[in-house]
């Protein structure tokens, strides 16, 4: 394998773990703010929002990032 393919490959398993980390980050702190609020006051409302709309921003750029480099068998 070329150098140049395995830092191709490296780059896009960090940048790919670095945004599953994020999404579930994102996801946990959703769902506890869903969990844990039975009262919808408007800040309740707009972090929820920001949330969602952090969410779909990292599903995009994990959508961007395509497929893994790294040769797959099967």
């Amino acid at each position: 394998m070329k150098m140049g393919r395995e830092r191709e490959v490296l780059c896009w398993d960090i940048h790919f773990s670095l945004l599953h980390d994020q999404i579930e980050r994102v996801e946990a702190d959703l769902s506890h703010l869903r969990r844990g609020s039975t009262i919808e006051t408007a800040s309740y409302r707009q972090w929820a929002e920001q949330l969602t709309t952090r969410l779909a921003e990292l599903h995009r750029q994990l959508r961007s990032l395509g497929p893994s480099p790294r040769a797959r068998m099967g």
